[in-house]
């Protein structure tokens, strides 16, 4: 199946190294195994946004798929740049959320103007501070995750970046005051392509330049030690740290659609 999307495209990155794609003429199937709770990483994939006919053949579909992995949610996304949602009321009546991101490309890097000149941006190498990552992403999570099932799997997703890291398809960076970590990111590369992940502030250091330096600071040390030449991040339209990426140069080019429904009773508070 040709993929648009240069936001799924460098996803493949990370479902190709530790999952399982399997590739049909209209749609994809990612599975991940080793974190069946990783609601992004284990889905369906279609060229097309869904019609009125969707609804019964995607959730049949899912179930053959995902049957024996003990996964309890259900994602389906699709190829829609411009972010055609298509006909998803049956799915929305159903209790699926409709999940909407802005696909941020840069090519030209840019200082930005509020710059902290205290943190100390350096690469994520041992076990003390991969633990302070974890929790960070811990008390970056949305509000409405519990924080055991949502550390489990921030755990296993860390597990899997550290061998993609192993591996040398990337690095996690962290912006440290001191012996402190106030704010952690990865980034990944093939081909010239460099996708974000995870970008998290501490929240109790926000708003201080801490995410528009670590972002300044390691797209200039990916440009040169890992030969990216664009740079991909997805962000959350409505909050405000796509303002903080334009403010390195990244602009909104693309729009990538999802439909999910998950047992809420396991994971809210």
């Amino acid at each position: 199946m040709k993929i648009d999307s240069k936001a799924f495209l460098t996803d493949l990155f990370f479902h190709r190294f530790t999952g399982i794609v399997l590739e049909y003429d209209e749609f994809l199937v990612i599975k991940t195994p080793t974190n069946p709770t990783f609601f992004w990483g284990n889905l369906l994939y279609f060229k097309n946004p869904p019609t009125p006919y969707s609804y019964l053949l995607w959730k049949e579909l899912f179930n053959d798929q995902f049957k024996t992995m003990g996964v309890e949610h259900m994602t389906f996304a699709w190829d829609s740049i411009t972010g055609d949602v298509g006909s998803p009321e049956l799915f929305l009546n159903d209790g699926f959320n409709l999940e909407t991101s802005i696909v941020m490309v840069a090519d030209t890097i840019v200082k930005p103007k509020k710059i902290n000149h205290e943190l100390q941006i350096k690469l994520i190498d041992n076990e003390s501070d991969w633990e302070k990552v974890i929790e960070n992403h811990v008390l970056c999570r949305a509000e409405h995750f519990q924080e055991i099932p949502y550390r489990k799997y921030a755990a296993k997703k860390i597990a899997d970046y550290r061998l993609m890291i192993k591996d040398q398809k990337g690095f996690w960076v962290g912006a440290f005051l001191g012996e402190r970590l106030v704010g952690d990111l990865g980034i990944f590369a093939q081909n010239g392509l460099g996708r974000f992940q995870t970008v998290g502030t501490h929240p109790d250091y926000r708003r201080q330049g801490i995410c528009s330096t670590l972002v300044y600071q390691t797209c200039l040390f990916a440009m040169e030690q890992m030969q990216v030449k664009e740079f991909i991040m997805v962000a959350d339209p409505f909050y405000h740290a796509a303002k903080i990426y334009e403010s390195v140069g990244f602009l909104p080019k693309e729009m990538q659609i999802g439909l999910c429904k998950f047992n809420e009773e396991l994971w809210a508070t």
